[in-house]
Order: structure tokens, then sequence, then C-alpha cells
């Protein structure tokens, strides 16, 4: 199992979100590059990085590039090539994918751009979705996002399978822009819907036990790998995120009969409720 340190950028600034609430955020004094070189040395396979407002507001900041292209160079300068990154947050357009992808990315992980045009595609029209928004105290912005409406189907097969479906629900259902806004979608039946499309690549989160350090949504989880299970043979990954606090947690999702292929650990990681290198020896290594 990948053992994934998180970032998460606000600004350029290494923040967490308590169940991603933008007005309850905790501000880390770190600085990103040192970060990265510890996760290396500790013996990282992947390190996940989020753009929070690009998440929330479909923008990303320049300076927040500019960290990805020195974490790009810490890597190769520390002859560590075999470490992954993988980001996500407000990346809504095919050149954006790209430019990333071109820059060294290795994953690009996707979420609103292709979660609306699922639910279109699945019946609901833009008056639904304007509902949803509004019911979540949001307007949709149609330009920010999903401004390439046909995205899903302009990508490649090569560009596919560079791609992470972001799966992020509350209850039962799927939530998109932001974590804002829910989509009466069940995860299960998203994650069937893009397999059916080409994608093999899956992030999986609970909102609501995201920033707490209140332990995963075991139960939840274990019903969604459970109803996927069938599609096994044609996923690639399943990556699991929200709540992670203590070695057991990991231990949980190792115990399922389809597990997890990666675990996600961010605030776990900066307040040390985790050794990193410890549980990369006991779980990724073996």
């Amino acid at each position: 199992m990948l053992i994934i340190p998180a970032i998460d950028l606000k600004k350029g600034e290494i923040v967490r979100l308590y169940k991603g609430r933008f007005d309850k955020i905790s501000y880390y004094d770190y600085e990103i590059e040192n970060l990265v070189r510890d996760y290396l040395k500790a013996g990282v396979k992947r390190i996940h990085i989020v753009f929070l407002y690009g998440a929330k507001t479909g923008e990303i900041e320049k300076e927040e590039i500019n960290k990805i292209k020195n974490i790009i160079e810490i890597k190769k300068v520390s002859n560590r090539d075999d470490c992954e990154i993988q980001i996500g947050g407000g990346i809504r357009r095919k050149q954006q994918i790209e430019k990333f992808l071109n820059l060294g990315i290795n994953y690009i992980i996707i979420g609103t751009a292709f979660l609306i045009p699922l639910a279109l595609s699945e019946g609901y029209s833009i008056q639904d979705i304007k509902f949803f928004y509004q019911k979540s105290g949001k307007n949709l912005d149609i330009e920010k996002e999903f401004p390439e409406f046909e995205l899903i189907d302009w990508l490649e097969p090569e560009i596919k399978e560079k791609i992470i479906i972001s799966v992020d629900y509350f209850k039962d259902e799927i939530t998109l822009s932001g974590w804002e806004v829910t989509l009466p979608l069940k995860p299960s039946y998203v994650i069937k819907k893009f397999i059916e499309r080409g994608f093999k690549r899956f992030l999986i989160t609970n909102i609501e036990r995201d920033g707490t350090l209140e332990g995963i949504d075991f139960k939840n989880i274990s019903k969604i790998m459970k109803e996927i299970g069938k599609f096994r043979e044609d996923i690639k990954e399943i990556i699991v995120a929200g709540g992670i606090s203590k070695e057991n947690d990991i231990l949980l999702l190792n115990s399922l009969p389809y597990s997890p292929t990666g675990v996600i650990i961010g605030k776990a990681l900066y307040q040390k409720k985790l050794d990193l290198k410890n549980v990369i020896e006991k779980y990724q290594k073996n």
C-alpha cells in the first residue's frame, strides 16, 4: 500500500482544512521544499499536492505553480525520480493537464470538471445543477466549474492513464466545487461510470472526516470497496483519504478483502501522530 503524504497549499502556504471548510483552517510553519526533502528521505513513493483555492475557485496561483517546479527540481537533485507527484485542485482544462504533465507531474486529480458532465449525462439538467449549487449557498459559474464540457472525450488514452478521478463524498452523495456542493450520485456508481469511460485511477475521500483526526470512515469505505470489487480487474488504483489519525487506520484498510492501493495522510503527520518512515517500512515496503 502506498503511503502518500498530503501537502495542501493556500497561496503557497501549507495548511489543512477541517472538513474542507475555509473558515476552519490551520497553518503550518513548514517550507514546502524542506517538507518534500524530509518525505523523500523517509522513502515516500508518491506525494499528494492540492491547490485549495483552485478547488474552490477554479483558478491556480502562479506562486503555487512555482512551488511545483521547485518540488520537481528537488526530486531531480535528490535522485528520487522514482517518487511520483499527484496534484489536484482547479485543474479543469486540457491545456492545464498537458502543461502539468509536461512539467513532470505524474498524475492529475480531477473532480468537478468531470463530475458535472457525468451528472448531465445521467439525466440531470443545468437547472438541476444550479439548484444543487444554490442549496449550498453558491452560484454555478459554468465557465469556471466546467469550461470544457467535452474534456472527458478529448483526452487521449495515454492521458487518461495519468488521470485520478476524485470521488469525494458526504454520507451517500458525491461532492464537488471545493466540497461545497453535493450531488445525489453514489460514489461507487460514479466510479463504475468512469471505468466505463476508460479511467482506472480513483481517489475516495470522506469530507466529514478529512482534517479531523477522527479516524477513517471504515464502514462506508468498506461498503464502497465491496461495491467496486467486481470491477477490480479494470482498476489500477484506489486511494483513500480522510481522517487518518493512527496506524490502526492503515491496518484496517489493509485488512479489507479488496483493499486500497494507497492512503493519503495529512494532519496526522504535521501533528506527529504517525511516524512516516515507520509506516512506510511496515505497509509500503511489504
